[in-house]
């Protein structure tokens, strides 16, 4: 009724074109606030999806490295012609069984846990489909979700073949899921209140939840009917419960009969963006409401614009009272009169201010400011502008403003004077600047903790798989010997030492690189470069490898080089020949004109060319070639280069003139200036013997 009031008292005919030109403007506003509604329940969704993603990764992961630990352990222990019923049950009790079954490759049962004579030799393969797959098409297989029965607790079958000089055979061990450090995973993989995870198998019954469920195979048709509906027909997407709508995602697990699931209400889903829609309609309101209101302050400004003139009384009240500087100045810029707010901008009193030209009260760095705007409305060709300038305060401080100029004419259309507002902005751009700062800082420490996070995910990867399997190994086999000691004889005792010896050797090997990388990274590594014979120290490496390799060196070739950092860094290359590569082995010692290079080469397959550029980085590891089948951490090569890089050697990779690897290093001949600041890696052309050789 006000509005229907206003609009009659200014005249419809006067409020037609704001009033379309309102309207239009809210539709937009409208608009504009529902597309990024949108989009921002979009995002959150979006971010659900890759939340469920990353935890189908871990249960991925999770079962292949389950069944790679068992195949290890069989490999280990169960490869005998004959398997100890020892062996197995120590087998089975290490990852803790409730059930599990050995078979050889025509499916029969050797030994079985719990102890059953009855099963024993029984042909079992035939009966269950995962160990069918498992026996007869050589392929790790899961199992559906059955009762245990030593406990009666839903269990998994994983059956991993492994082959053995007897023939093939299977190791079957059956999981509890809801007790393994998976069940313990998916109660908490995803913080957001109110998810529900599940984890069901081809049959519907729930493998694991991060919430309890009644019965002892609970299916997710009885609990969760409307979700069981909803991915029978897709993958994803949104179904309806009693107390409102819901989104769901599900991913399959390669190699196994499941498939994992997760649903939230959107309610709990899209919360973090409630606040902001709400608060975005009541501004898109309010905009219409001020909009309309303008619409009226338009359609009056119409009407009268023919029929009043501005009253000087009241334009003097405005300019004297305002709280925002304000000037009348003629066509070059001299003030004509200026209003309090102004002189308590500028330190300076009327009587200062007027007759000045406003070059004089501005900064010198903003003088030119404003003079092609104010020239373009003297020309015409703009009836006003907004500049951002500085200007002189009366004790010599910088104050920065925002000024707003329009030119008034007469009634021929000729400029007479300028109007101007000036708003002081000092303390704004202050904070404004402030502001930029410390988002660049907080920046930089973002990518900071994202490379630290980066990093540390990347060592416990490492750690969880290369660390743990020797581990393992020196355990398992110090538990047979401790308990089987006395009745074995000396050849499986010392079998047993050697396994345990060489996983022994392989952890320190680990926790070496690990704990010197550590130093590295820190700084706290100290070098302490001496004068030495690299043909020595070439043959004392070469010693303490235990590889055959042929060494071509002259009687003397001296350099500066830490001694024990050069061992590590050739000990280093040679295993890594030896690991990679093929034989034979050598290591060449050349002096050229201020430097002595050591060349490790051998006759394997090389380096894939594609890989070349990450050869020194951490943790990699080629995707193709021998490297796929050969444990390592990545470590060795970033390992040489950190400790290069720290006695100013040069470290760099050649690949064989017709296949094979050479790695070489630089040493200094004299004295380094600076340690720690030439080191660098190059890959160098295959003709670059050819090269040096030219040289010297």
């Amino acid at each position: 009724m006000r509005v229907s009031r206003l609009l009659r008292t200014t005249g419809w005919r006067f409020a037609a074109a704001p009033l379309a030109v309102w309207l239009a403007l809210t539709l937009t506003g409208v608009a504009g606030l529902v597309w990024l509604e949108r989009g921002g329940r979009e995002t959150l969704a979006q971010r659900f999806q890759l939340r469920v993603q990353l935890v189908a990764d871990f249960v991925t992961s999770y079962v292949a490295d389950l069944i790679e630990r068992e195949r290890v352990q069989a490999e280990a222990f169960l490869t005998e012609p004959t398997v100890d019923e020892r062996d197995f049950f120590r087998s089975v009790n290490a990852f803790g069984y409730p059930a599990a079954v050995l078979l050889d490759s025509r499916g029969r049962a050797l030994h079985v846990a719990p102890r059953d004579t009855t099963i024993t030799g029984r042909q079992l393969a035939d009966l269950y489909p995962h160990l069918r797959t498992a026996t007869f098409e050589g392929q790790p297989a899961v199992s559906p979700v059955v009762p245990s029965a030593a406990r009666g607790e839903p269990v998994v079958g994983f059956a991993v073949p492994f082959d053995t000089p007897s023939g093939r055979r299977v190791f079957s061990g059956a999981v509890e899921i809801a007790r393994s450090p998976l069940g313990v995973y998916l109660s908490s993989a995803i913080s957001m209140s109110g998810v529900k995870l599940h984890l069901i198998d081809a049959s519907g019954v729930i493998v694991a939840s991060n919430h309890e469920h009644a019965g002892s195979l609970p299916t997710l048709a009885v609990n969760e009917p409307r979700l069981t509906g909803a991915l029978a027909e897709r993958s994803s997407g949104q179904y309806l419960e009693q107390d409102g709508r819901w989104q769901y995602a599900s991913h399959t697990i390669p190699g196994t009969p499941w498939r994992l699931s997760a649903s939230v209400a959107e309610e709990v889903l899209y919360a973090p963006v409630a606040g902001g829609e709400i608060g975005g309609r009541a501004a898109v309101v309010a905009a219409a409401a001020v909009g309309l209101l303008v619409v009226v302050a338009a359609g009056r400004a119409r009407r009268n614009r023919r029929e009043l003139k501005i009253s000087e009384e009241l334009f003097r009240k405005v300019f004297d009272d305002s709280r925002i500087g304000m000037t009348l100045n003629d066509t070059t810029g001299r003030l004509i009169r200026v209003n309090p707010a102004l002189c308590r901008m500028l330190g300076r009193g009327e009587s200062d201010l007027v007759g000045r030209t406003y070059q004089e009260i501005t900064h010198p760095d903003s003088r030119n400011a404003g003079v092609n705007d104010a020239r373009d409305c003297l020309a015409g060709r703009a009836a006003g502008f907004t500049v951002d300038k500085q200007y002189l305060h009366a004790d010599g401080s910088i104050v920065e403003a925002s000024v707003t100029g329009a030119v008034l004419r007469d009634e021929q259309n000729r400029p007479q004077l300028f109007a101007t507002q000036v708003v002081d902005v000092t303390e704004r751009r202050a904070f404004e600047r402030a502001r930029e700062q410390h988002e660049r800082e907080l920046a930089e420490r973002a990518d900071q903790l994202q490379q630290a996070n980066n990093q540390m995910a990347d060592f416990i990867a490492m750690l969880t798989h290369d660390v743990r399997q020797p581990l393992t190994g020196i355990v398992s086999g110090g538990e047979v010997l401790l308990d089987d000691w006395t009745g074995m004889d000396d050849e499986t005792r010392q079998r047993y030492v050697r396994r345990m010896t060489a996983a022994g050797r392989r952890a320190d090997h680990i926790v070496t690189e690990i704990l010197t990388l550590a130093q590295l990274d820190a700084g706290a590594i100290a070098t302490r470069p001496v004068v030495l014979d690299v043909h020595d120290a070439v043959r004392q490496a070469v010693t303490a490898a235990d590889v055959p390799v042929t060494v071509t060196a002259p009687d003397e070739a001296p350099a500066f080089a830490d001694p024990v950092h050069l061992q590590l860094m050739l000990g280093n290359l040679i295993s890594n020949a030896a690991k990679y590569g093929s034989p034979p082995y050598e290591i060449v010692v050349v002096r050229l004109r201020d430097r002595v290079q050591i060349r490790v080469a051998d006759r394997g397959e090389g380096v894939p060319e594609e890989f070349v550029p990450h050869l020194f980085d951490r943790f990699a590891r080629a995707d193709t070639g021998i490297a796929t089948v050969k444990p390592g951490t990545g470590l060795g090569l970033h390992f040489v280069r950190q400790l290069a890089d720290a006695n100013g050697i040069e470290v760099g990779y050649q690949p064989g003139t017709a296949y094979g690897a050479v790695f070489f290093l630089m040493l200094p001949a004299t004295a380094p200036g600076h340690l720690g600041t030439g080191s660098r890696s190059v890959v160098l052309p295959r003709d670059f013997d050819r090269q040096i050789a030219d040289r010297n």
